[in-house]
């Protein structure tokens, strides 16, 4: 009995496992998904991922003043 409720321990837990990575599968998919077809998701990750600018486009970075107590 003990071997058996073990077993089902661990198919539980190979369920929850499966369960997280199902998900994670399905998120990836979809963003293949968006890559494939449109402009807009291949635009949004040069921009975040690589600071691309457009031609004619500005960039302007923000910067916090230093602190003068430090």
């Amino acid at each position: 009995m003990r071997d058996i409720w073990d077993l089902n321990a661990k198919i539980e837990l190979q369920k929850s496992i499966n369960q997280e990575l199902s998900q994670r599968n399905s998120e990836l998919e979809a963003e293949v998904v968006d890559l494939k077809k449109g402009q807009a998701a291949l635009e949004e990750r040069a921009r975040s991922e690589l600071g691309m600018v457009r031609d004619g486009e500005t960039f302007f970075q923000l910067v916090e003043p230093a602190d003068e107590n430090r």
